[in-house]
């Protein structure tokens, strides 16, 4: 299995239309060969208990609004042939316009999964 973050930021008020982007996008996997699984991720503060927030704690705040598109695939040719198509190459095209950075892709192996059973890690 194949995991795909892709991490992008856009300012704060136009959050609405990533979401709508990725609502497209999502949309367009449950129709794409190789596509197991996904989730859409957005930012709603910082973890001074996982960072090196310690000092500023809670009250830190994101400047952008940030998200990550994390997608499951069976190969690398499923997840190529995805990203290349037209579509989602427009989509992307429709938020260049609201990006403060990115967007960024990150490709992992799993290393250690543990199965899921009625909501509880066994």
């Amino acid at each position: 299995m194949l995991i795909g973050q892709t991490m992008f930021s856009v300012r704060h008020g136009t959050e609405h239309r990533a979401e709508r982007a990725l609502q497209e996008l999502a949309g367009l996997l449950q129709r794409s060969a190789g596509h197991t699984n996904h989730r859409v991720l957005r930012s709603f503060g910082m973890s001074p208990l996982g960072s090196a927030l310690r000092n500023e704690g809670r009250e830190a705040t994101l400047g952008d609004v940030h998200f990550v598109f994390e997608t499951e695939w069976s190969s690398l040719d499923a997840h190529d042939e995805f990203y290349q198509s037209a579509q989602v190459q427009r989509i992307y095209g429709t938020l260049q316009s609201i990006l403060t950075s990115g967007p960024f892709e990150v490709l992992y192996d799993a290393v250690v999964e543990e199965p899921q059973h009625d909501n509880a890690t066994v």
